[in-house]
């Protein structure tokens, strides 16, 4: 469980860095970025929401981890 935490957290806080790049990177010119904010275009313009998911998922994997810890 604390793995498939940590794995989301890390995916989310990938996609979160490639929406902020891919709305820097957006012009005229079509390229990856154009394709990614057309695709999502409110992930986008706003990766703060993804962000965010990836920080508490890296908050619950820490729970989880300190709590199997004590557990055991």
């Amino acid at each position: 469980m604390a793995k498939l935490l940590l794995l989301l957290a890390i995916i989310c806080a990938f996609a979160s860095f490639a929406f902020y790049t891919a709305n820097d990177a957006v012009g005229d010119v079509p390229n990856w970025a154009s394709t990614v904010c057309t695709a999502a275009r409110s992930l986008c313009h706003s990766p703060r929401e993804v962000a965010i998911a990836a920080a508490v998922l890296a908050g619950l994997w820490i729970v989880v981890t300190f709590l199997s810890s004590v557990r055991d």
